[in-house]
């Protein structure tokens, strides 16, 4: 029998990346019908052919199969696999406990392939069960964020175990992953955008479908298009909801909540970037007060461009303790302190008196030397329209407004924590008019004002830091410009 002969060719440039990376850990994240599992399958036979051969030139494998469950791994996966791999005639597939396809057949090369491929569904925790013990070349964990971790790390670590090293010391090994785009916090977004290890390659195919002027459509760029009917996406836009269709088509890691985002034009694949303070412009604050007040930095470019690079989020304090909070974060980091010039913006509310004190908020961070200005209205619509009209732009070939990855709380709110809550009625889905205040929504809300406070002539503080030189030398010592 003959080595087998499939026609196969990547469908996009991700995949093709994918198959050539040597990578110990490949993971594929793209929305429904993209090809990842066509994808996954051929590799598999690829690393199977491709084995290390043994002294009596042998290639062999053992490679495990896993999906979050039986039922999906037999109506999926198997019947994805007995499609392609099982027309070649190589090979059988037994439905044994657990189901499995062993081959036996000869290379051009007159190496010899004996693989065996095992298909296991792991629905919790206690399945480990399943996997202590075995002796593995390779894994391929299908729709790997319906996985629970625990499982994934035991069944990770028993892959390089087959061949042993006494027969093949260089043999092959792999762990191979495809899913959807999950949630932002999962453990899979966590090792794909923020914690990547060392031996991990993370290849992140376009989304399927686009926000055009408001309203999804199939984008152009997405891969395996060729292969699937012309009104597919169209087809599966239907009736979804905007956090389906971002999961699913769009290929986007969101934030999860029961409500309506107040910002759904927010997209963290395009509007987080790495972007820096331009210490020639000047530096733009914004605050918002109440016992949880919060920070913004920032600027506008001179293109209109603004970026946020950093925040500062607190949690039950009072202004008095912020006011040297915040001027301790601005000296104590070098690429804030180094802009010639500082304007604070806060909300309005601000400037009215508090039962318990005859001074205002504004007052109050003046006794510390935090010199803001009330932003022009704290007007909802005003506000979020402020941002809204830039999170739909481009400037330059560049999104008109971008965050910095470091501001987690504030990309966190705009990807839907500040939300409006669904209101629990029968019939359509229904929201309550004001936006659910929690920890995200106040760093929100001080994004609002500093774009408000933007409008007017940027403030001197020449005269406020005078005022204010000797608290600074002792407390934080700010360069010799600040008090000019």
């Amino acid at each position: 029998m003959s080595a087998p002969t499939i026609n196969y060719t990547p469908q996009g440039e991700s995949l093709r990346r994918f198959h050539e990376s040597d990578a110990y850990c490949r993971v594929v994240v793209g929305p429904l019908g993209s090809g990842k599992t066509h994808a996954m399958i051929v590799e598999m036979l690829l690393q199977i052919v491709n084995q290390v051969p043994d002294a009596n030139k042998v290639r062999r494998s053992r490679i495990l199969v896993v999906r979050n469950s039986w039922p999906e791994l037999a109506t999926t996966v198997i019947a994805d696999f007995n499609a392609i791999i099982g027309v070649t005639g190589l090979g059988e597939l037994k439905q044994t406990a657990p189901a499995q396809w062993n081959a036996n057949f000869p290379l051009g090369d007159g190496t010899t392939v004996d693989a065996q491929v095992l298909f296991m569904g792991f629905d919790g925790q206690d399945d480990q069960r399943k996997a202590r013990g075995m002796q593995l070349s390779g894994v391929w964990l299908n729709e790997a964020a319906e996985l629970s971790k625990a499982n994934i790390d035991l069944i990770m670590s028993r892959v390089g175990r087959y061949p042993s090293r006494a027969a093949v010391t260089d043999a092959k090994r792999f762990v191979i992953m495809d899913s959807n785009a999950c949630a932002r916090d999962s453990w899979l977004a966590r090792l794909c955008l923020d914690e990547k290890p060392d031996s991990w390659d993370v290849f992140l195919q376009p989304g399927a479908v686009r926000r055009v002027n408001g309203k999804w459509q199939v984008d152009p760029e997405a891969e395996n298009l060729r292969n699937l009917r012309a009104d597919y996406y169209q087809n599966q836009l239907a009736g979804k909801t905007d956090q389906w269709i971002r999961r699913n088509l769009a290929n986007e890691f969101v934030h999860t909540f029961d409500g309506q985002p107040v910002h759904p034009d927010f997209r963290e694949s395009g509007h987080v970037r790495e972007v820096e303070i331009d210490p020639g412009l000047p530096l733009l604050v914004g605050l918002d007060f109440g016992r949880t007040p919060a920070a913004v930095f920032g600027q506008k470019l001179p293109s209109g461009r603004w970026i946020i690079t950093h925040e500062l989020v607190t949690e039950n304090m009072s202004a008095v303790r912020f006011g040297p909070l915040l001027m301790e974060k601005i000296a104590g980091c070098e690429e804030l302190n180094n802009c010639y010039s500082t304007r604070i913006t806060g909300d309005p509310a601000g400037e009215q008196h508090a039962q318990t004190r005859d001074e205002t908020v504004f007052e109050v961070l003046e006794t510390v030397g935090v010199y803001a200005e009330p932003a022009s209205t704290n007007d909802f619509g005003v506000r979020t329209n402020s941002l809204d009209r830039l999170l739909t732009q481009m400037i330059e070939g560049e999104p008109a407004f971008a965050v910095h990855p470091r501001c987690k709380t504030l990309i966190r709110g705009l990807a839907g924590d500040y939300h409006f809550r669904r209101l629990k009625v029968a019939g359509d889905d229904r929201y309550e008019s004001k936006p659910n205040k929690n920890f995200s929504s106040h760093v929100v809300e001080s994004c609002h004002y500093m774009l408000l406070g933007s409008d007017g002539d940027l403030l001197s503080l020449a005269a406020e830091w005078e005022e204010a030189n000797e608290y600074f030398e002792e407390s934080w010592a700010l360069p010799d410009r600040y008090f000019e």
